[in-house]
């Protein structure tokens, strides 16, 4: 490779740098962030902690006000909810150095200003960098935010190291805005896709009415069963979508159904199969109905809606008790 090729990789490397950094302080209005977002403890080639906590608790920067960040001691009730990143001024010895057999101590001074880490809910933040930062439990892969200097990853001696703490309440801000949300669920109804959940709603509402519609006899147990898992799934939608988002460790998103965290994708997947159950139902009792009397028609029919009625309990079922069948 030629020298004139290096040079231009390299000046290509520093643009690309220039422009994360840009970008990533361009789209805060909380000072403290801006000034947080420059630390290179949290924003490095390894982990880009802003992004890490987008993707895990969908935290929609560009919408954080100012003040959502509030400095506070150490010593401050604050720091055991939420978001706490544990900072220090300036340069300050290090009580937790260790020294090793051969006299030589390592990390005795804390150079700052820098993070020398962070909690959540009050405990240590660990994160997964490389391929795509996100927040994440102690793993094999993890590392603790900040300068994780070794000795110093307990809460009660980041409290005495450091000087200053920011918290910021995740409670307040994780999930985004509806709107964000509503275009990651991709809710689905047979062949159609939505991204507002009130249209999924509407079109779910619609459908069962087009189908109950078509009956040519009267109501019965069926109907009821039907209309209540349309309503528990509606329920089940709008507490996703307008709600605090909840995620497995997959960033699937998670609903509540009968108490029970399921994924949001199985509700509607098996309100979808629910409904055309219902609609293969509603055909064969109008064919049982209007079957003619030569015996073997009508007991195709009849046989037919007791299999779909089956399947309709089951759906029902699984929506009463937040076990969703899904086939």
């Amino acid at each position: 490779m030629k020298k004139s090729d290096i040079h231009k990789i390299i000046r290509e490397e520093f643009v690309n740098i220039l422009r994360e950094e840009t970008m990533i302080t361009e789209t805060f209005q909380d000072p403290i962030a801006r000034m947080l977002a420059k630390d290179r403890s949290l924003n490095n080639s390894w982990l880009k902690f802003f992004e890490a906590m987008s993707r895990s608790f969908d935290i929609a920067w560009d919408k954080v006000p100012k003040g959502a960040f509030q400095e506070v001691q150490p010593g401050s009730p604050l720091t055991k909810k939420g978001l706490a990143i544990y900072y220090i001024k300036g340069d300050k010895k290090n009580p937790y150095a260790r020294t090793d057999r051969y006299g030589y101590t390592s990390q005795s001074t804390l150079f700052g200003p820098a993070v020398l880490g962070a909690t959540i809910n009050n405990k240590i933040a660990y994160a997964e960098g490389r391929g795509g930062s996100r927040m994440t439990g102690k793993t094999r892969y993890s590392e603790p935010v900040g300068k994780n200097v070794r000795g110093t990853m307990q809460v009660k001696k980041l409290k005495e190291l450091a000087d200053v703490v920011y918290v910021f309440d995740l409670d307040s801000y994780r999930g985004g805005t509806t709107a964000l949300k509503s275009a990651r669920a991709q809710l689905k109804l047979g062949k159609d896709k939505f991204t507002d959940h009130r249209a999924w709603k509407k079109a779910n509402l619609d459908r069962y009415e087009d189908i109950l519609r078509s009956r040519v006899g009267s109501r019965d147990q069926i109907d009821r069963m039907v209309a209540e898992i349309v309503k528990t799934a509606n329920q089940a939608v709008s507490d996703a979508v307008t709600g605090t988002l909840k995620q497995d460790r997959y960033g699937n998103i998670q609903t509540t159904v009968a108490g029970k965290e399921v994924e949001l994708k199985d509700v509607t997947r098996s309100m979808s199969s629910a409904l055309e159950t219902y609609r293969r139902y509603i055909d064969m009792e109008n064919q049982e109905d209007g079957a003619p009397d030569d015996g073997y028609s009508s007991r195709y029919a009849t046989e037919r809606k007791k299999e779909y009625a089956l399947e309709l309990k089951r759906y029902h079922q699984g929506f009463k008790i937040g076990k969703l069948k899904t086939y």
